[in-house]
């Protein structure tokens, strides 16, 4: 009879709620953010909308957090594919393809080519996240034209050329983007920005740029990619340009890159810019304000720990407004449902990648490709009287090669690769000897290691100084406060230390009135790259005598970025005495000799390689090379074997130009091949060009500069020369050089003839075609890279480049043919930046073209006539609301900005602006642009703006939310006392028999649905809905009952009547093998993050509020991912986990981890780590680990104590959990996501031979809830 009463009410109840959904409109079956038929901006608000500020707050960051109720899945925004995906998060440790990196791809100039690879990159990238999408944002690529030789990133860079940076990056940033309509395959982000091209002062210099270098080199990547590519993201730098830092620019993230140029998509800031602002800035005071500045200028997302730690406060503060904070979000959530992360994969068309794509044969074979277009050959000289040159290779004429050289046995990758499939991995001796063996050649190869790539700048760096009296007394003196230098030392602060940077061999400092009198002995801070350097300390000068001298090395060794040593030091004072200057003079390490028995061999040999060059100890991200020549003693080698074979080819694989004069000169090295890190088939490519399989063809794309003696001051960001100084680039650079931009020969020849242009008289809206007839006159196949300059009329006096790159074409001719190669350039690229109308401008007069094969190598010529400017017309319009999210009733204001097609701002008083919105019913726009809104839902706001006949648009999205709020809420026609509307659940304690509880709710709004699941059983769990159809949003609270708990002390031989087994095995749990314990073995499985297979939980019922205590000891350390602990479950999918567990595993440990506490919620199988603790004691035998859980309402908190007395709260959050079981659990474990973010991750999960044995000596619970049978008598 009871059940058939409540079915009726039960009934009764559903029609009302029906009653209340049609006074609402339309149900919907899903909420907006999940519905495809809107667009992905709308979806974003939505989503964002819905979230607390404290998850928003927790969404700020590289390191999304998951919101498990939402179905917002834990995700990286830092992804890294430079040239391959590096393992990262959920693939950390992987293998994917290697290519060449970027100034080696810069040497190809082949845009099509380098989209090819970028497809597979991103291919590779969708395999890896075919099952769940963590990471599909990649900060890549480096736009950043190569300033200078010196900067340590060279590498990363295409070229030094704005124009090929940007033509060659649209090829890498379309692959990466797909070619979908509506989805993208990954999210390149264009970096660094702007003018970030020094590393030793990254975190807190100043790059001082006038408008014309800022426009036309630094930003003119930025520019050509957002506006042609929709590049849909960029990276701020850490720098400051003019003073601010660019992470806190709004006039160069908000006015220049959004609104002059039109972005769409997120803007992140580099790892740590956020603190640079002020912590190496001093440019505002804390995190909160250097936060505040962030979000204001639109940096979306902070890869550090600023906003997602000071977000909330500088909210508080009145620094920032939520609208800000939202906004951010919004640009964030839009990426992501644009890479489909939220729709159902049948309908995102890259979900059909599966992980088998990864490493594919093709993609080697592309690898290769790209492998023999970049080398570029620099000296070919004839080696006989009959005119042949020394490449390529001709079996014929050679029994024995002999390979030396640094880089011949290794495969050197660069900065930002990941591991590498063994069997594609090829140095290039493998790859001579397998081209030898597959070809049956009777060739031997002679091999000797020779040569080293050891540091030749900042070998060491001295830090600090002190002199020691002979009566002990210290005075201590900072290295950086010379008071004098040798030039091209700098001093400056890196990472919180003040130290030298810049130190060659023979360089000095000198620290005026130094007593002698009672000195007994200096103590040297130092710290040390590479052992064996030495120290001098002379007075009077840097020539002066010598009082004290060390060789500098540290027990370790060295490292990249050195080791700190304390070096004490005895002084020789030769009788001196009194006030003196001191000069430390730096001396690099010795080189090593070359074995002369080696040297004998080589001499027997046909011919000699010698494989050189750069690696990542040369130069880095944070280390420039101070030296541009070849590290170690690689020159001395070069030498040694030229001197005794006169038929010597050297190969360079380097991080960009290094000096080459000497080699260039030697008559005995007669040939010399150069590429950038030439990815995982670099070798096998190496033999193709050697023996002439391949026509070399690359060209170079930067500049040789003799020497570094040519460059003015490194941290000097302008461009032009003077009378005190150099130029820079091939665009100012007037000395000469070894070799010129666009340089590269081959093993044939080619001709240039006919030369044309279809226009004589040109404006900035033309296109024009330069054609020319290119003819192979030699003897192989080739291909010819076409150049295309542009001279401006009156360059000289007013101060423009000598010449422009504006177009290029790589064309394969067969021997003996003649093709016509017409390049198309588009003369709105022909603009120059004038400061003084602030705005693009195009020279008047006669523009010369000139046609060649590099930038000296001239061929023929062609002229127009420029006439005429751009006309005023719109081109970018933004529009944008003050808010994005209002509730009902609420109103907001848009604000619109105008830019013309010359990059001008004009008033949007001269325009007409007309506003529309798409839905009027939830928002309306009047012809002010202020917004009203009137019901729950998403629309689109339109802003229609016409200047001068041409009209452009833009739009937002804006989201009005429900008012969700309850009422009230009974059991039983009994109002509880208890509820407030921020308190999402409540337990009730029932001791008795009693009737099954029936609970009833109402809403504040009538149009607000009410949907309730009622209990059926003892315990149970009732769910009320407050549900606003529309959006299909919905607040839900959760009625929790059941009655006390059991403890158990483990005193029996067997679990209590309260308990049940979760997929028990009953041969890993014991009562008797550590007599008044529960002992489990853990075994294979867990339950987080679907893999739903642990073995034996031991649960009972714990439907209610209550603290849980246990105690438990471990057999061993837990091995990565191994855990034991309390859980409180619903169900597989959900629960909450208070565990001791293996600390995380990295490459950087040594040693015994002891182990980690760790605080995890699991909601609808979304797993989010709320917070964890290193333990520095080992939790075996005498040392036992004590837990503590409780449980009031939704919220729970964990806490931890190693004697039983003093708990620690290690955390507390919320998690919506019904029909709650509590319990223990032990377990092999998985790899969780919240793990997989860990810095230097190893993925490792090899187990010790013994197992792992976690005993529990109790389980104590104490229930409390509100106190059901009194308040129904």
């Amino acid at each position: 009879m009871r059940r058939i009463l409540l079915s009726i009410l039960l009934q009764v109840l559903f029609v009302l709620n029906l009653s209340a959904q049609a006074s609402s409109g339309i149900k919907r079956d899903k909420p907006i953010y999940l519905n495809t038929s809107y667009s992905f901006e709308e979806r974003a608000a939505d989503l964002v909308s819905r979230l607390t500020p404290e998850e928003k707050q927790a969404l700020l960051g590289n390191t999304m957090s998951p919101v498990p109720r939402l179905g917002i899945n834990k995700y990286d925004v830092w992804g890294e594919a430079l040239h391959g995906v590096v393992g990262r998060n959920n693939n950390s440790g992987m293998t994917a393809t290697s290519f060449p990196n970027s100034i080696a791809v810069g040497s190809t100039w082949d845009p099509e080519l380098i989209l090819k690879e970028a497809t597979v990159i991103a291919d590779e990238a969708r395999g890896f996240n075919n099952e769940q999408i963590f990471t599909l944002t990649y900060w890549s690529p480096v736009i950043e034209p190569a300033r200078d030789p010196r900067w340590g990133r060279t590498a990363e860079s295409y070229s030094e050329d704005p124009f090929l940076v940007s033509a060659l990056a649209s090829g890498f940033v379309r692959g990466m983007m797909g070619d979908d309509p509506k989805y993208l395959k990954t999210v390149p982000s264009g970096k660094h920005y702007i003018a970030n091209n020094t590393e030793y002062n990254r975190h807190n210099g100043n790059s001082e740029l006038d408008e014309r270098d800022m426009r036309e080199f630094y930003l003119s990547p930025y520019k050509a990619l957002i506006e042609k590519d929709n590049l849909p993201s960029i990276m701020t730098a850490y720098n400051a340009v003019n003073g601010t830092p660019v992470s806190a620019s709004i006039f160069l993230v908000d006015s220049v890159a959004r609104k002059t140029y039109g972005m769409k998509g997120y803007v992140t800031g580099d790892c740590g810019a956020i603190s640079d602002i002020f912590q190496a800035h001093h440019f505002l005071k804390d995190g909160a304000e250097a936060t505040a500045a962030g979000l204001k200028a639109g940096v979306d997302s902070d890869c550090g720990g600023e906003y997602q730690g000071n977000a909330l406060e500088a909210l508080s503060r009145g620094l920032i407004t939520m609208s800000d904070i939202d906004r951010a979000l919004i640009n964030m959530m839009t990426i992501r449902m644009r890479l489909g992360e939220f729709d159902p994969p049948s309908i995102v068309p890259y979900s059909r990648i599966k992980p088998d794509i990864i490493n594919d044969p093709g993609h080697n074979d592309l690898s290769l490709e790209i492998a023999t277009k970049s080398p570029v050959l620099m000296k070919n000289e004839s080696v006989d009287l009959n005119g042949v040159k020394a490449l390529p290779l001709r079996p014929e004429n050679i029994k024995k090669i002999a390979v030396l050289g640094p880089q011949a046995n290794r495969v050197e990758l660069g900065d930002y690769s990941g591991p590498i499939e063994a069997h594609f991995s090829v140095s290039h001796l493998q790859g001579l000897q397998d081209y030898i063996n597959q070809n049956n050649l009777p060739i031997g190869l002679l091999h000797a290691e020779g040569g080293n790539t050891n540091r030749k700048t900042d070998f060491f760096t001295l830090q600090s100084f002190s002199t020691l009296g002979e009566k002990g007394e210290v005075v201590k003196y900072n290295a950086t406060d010379f008071n004098s230098a040798a030039p091209g030392i700098i001093a400056l602060e890196r990472f919180g230390n003040l130290t030298l940077q810049g130190i060659k061999d023979g360089d000095w400092t000198a620290y005026n009135d130094i007593d002698m009198t009672h000195l007994d002995s200096l103590i040297l801070e130092m710290n040390v790259a590479q052992n064996k350097g030495t120290i001098e300390v002379r007075v009077g000068s840097a020539t002066g005598n010598i009082i004290a001298s060390q060789t500098v090395e540290v027990a370790e060794g060295g490292r990249t970025f050195g080791r700190g040593v304390t070096i004490p030091v005895k002084v020789n004072k030769l009788g001196i005495a009194g006030p003196q200057d001191l000069y430390f003079v730096f001396r690099e390490p010795q080189t090593d000799s070359i074995d002369q028995s080696t040297l004998d061999k080589v001499a027997t040999a046909d011919v000699a390689i010698i494989f050189v060059g750069t690696d990542q100890n040369t130069g880095r991200e944070e280390s420039d090379r101070f030296s541009l020549s070849l590290p170690g003693n690689q020159m001395q080698l070069i030498k040694s074997v030229a001197a005794v074979n006169p038929n010597t080819i050297v190969v360079m694989q380097t991080m960009g130009m290094v000096e080459v004069e000497d080699i260039k000169h030697n008559q005995n090295v007669t040939g010399i091949i150069y590429t950038g890190y030439n990815g995982q088939a670099q070798g096998t490519a190496m033999a193709k060009i050697l023996f002439g399989e391949v026509n070399p063809s690359g060209k170079s794309s930067v500049t040789w500069y003799k020497s570094v003696e040519d460059l003015p001051s490194f941290g000097d960001y302008t461009l032009r020369g003077d009378e005190t100084k150099n130029g820079r680039t091939y665009w100012y650079f007037d000395k000469d050089v070894s070799y010129e931009f666009g340089y590269g020969l081959s093993y044939t020849s080619f001709e240039y003839d006919d030369f044309t242009i279809s226009k004589r008289n040109i404006t900035p809206y033309d296109k024009i075609t330069i054609t020319t007839d290119i003819t192979n006159s030699g003897e192989m196949d080739g291909d010819e890279i076409v150049q295309v300059y542009l001279k401006t009329p009156d360059a000289e006096r007013l101060g423009r480049p000598f010449k422009r790159l504006k177009g290029f074409q790589r064309v394969t001719i067969p021997a003996g043919q003649t093709k016509t190669v017409s390049i198309d350039i588009d003369c709105s690229d022909l603009w120059y930046w004038d400061e003084k109308s602030n705005n693009l401008i195009f020279d008047q007069g006669t523009y010369t073209f000139e046609i060649g094969a590099s930038s000296k190598n001239i061929k023929g010529t062609v002229e127009a006539v420029m006439k005429g400017q751009f006309d005023t017309t719109l081109e970018t319009v933004v529009a944008e609301s003050d808010k994005m999210i209002l509730q009902i009733g609420e109103t907001a204001q848009t604000s619109v900005s105008a830019n013309l097609i010359n990059d001008s701002f004009i008033s949007t008083d001269e325009t007409n602006i007309l506003y529309k919105s798409n839905d009027p019913s939830v928002v309306s726009v009047d012809q002010n642009g202020k917004i009203t809104a009137h019901r729950s839902g998403v629309a689109t706001v339109f802003a229609y703006v016409t200047y001068n006949g041409t009209t452009v648009s833009d739009s937002f999205p804006i989201k009005v939310i429900p008012d969700l709020t309850p009422a009230s809420i009974s059991v039983n026609g009994i109002l509880l006392q208890e509820f407030d509307p921020e308190l999402k659940a409540y337990s009730f304690l029932i001791n008795e028999e009693t009737k099954m509880p029936v609970v009833s709710a109402e809403a504040i709004n009538n149009a607000t649905g009410v949907e309730i699941e009622q209990v059926t059983n003892i315990p149970g769990t009732a769910i009320i809905r407050f549900i606003d159809y529309n959006t299909m949003e919905e607040n839900s609270y959760y009625l929790n009952f059941d009655r006390n708990s059991v403890s158990d002390d483990f005193n029996d031989d067997g679990p209590g009547k309260q308990w049940r087994w979760i997929r028990e095995n009953s041969e890993n749990y014991s009562f008797s093998s550590n007599p008044g314990s529960l002992t489990i073995t853990a075994e294979k499985g867990d339950i987080s993050e679907r893999s739903n297979n642990a073995r034996n939980l031991l649960l009972q019922s714990a439907n209610n509020d209550w603290t849980i205590d246990t105690k438990l000891v471990g057999s061993r350390v837990p091995s990565q991912p191994e855990n034991a602990g309390i859980v409180a479950w619903q169900d597989d999918h959900n629960f909450v986990k208070l565990m001791f567990r293996a600390v995380i595993k990295t490459s950087r440990q040594t040693g015994v981890q002891p182990g980690t506490i760790d605080f995890l919620i699991e909601e609808n199988d979304i797993v989010r780590s709320v917070a964890s603790f290193d333990l520095k004691e080992m939790i075996i035998d005498d040392q036992p680990l004590y837990l503590r859980l409780t449980k009031e309402g939704a919220n729970y908190t964990a806490y931890f104590s190693l004697d039983g007395k003093d708990y620690r709260m290690l955390g507390s959050s919320d998690a919506m959990l019904r029909d709650i079981n509590a319990g223990v659990i032990v377990c092999d474990g998985v790899i969780t996501q919240s793990m997989t973010s860990t810095f230097w991750f190893d993925s490792d999960t090899t187990k010790p031979d013994t197992p792992f044995d976690v005993s529990f000596d109790y389980f104590h619970i104490k229930n409390k809830g509100v106190e059901y049978d009194q308040m129904n008598k």
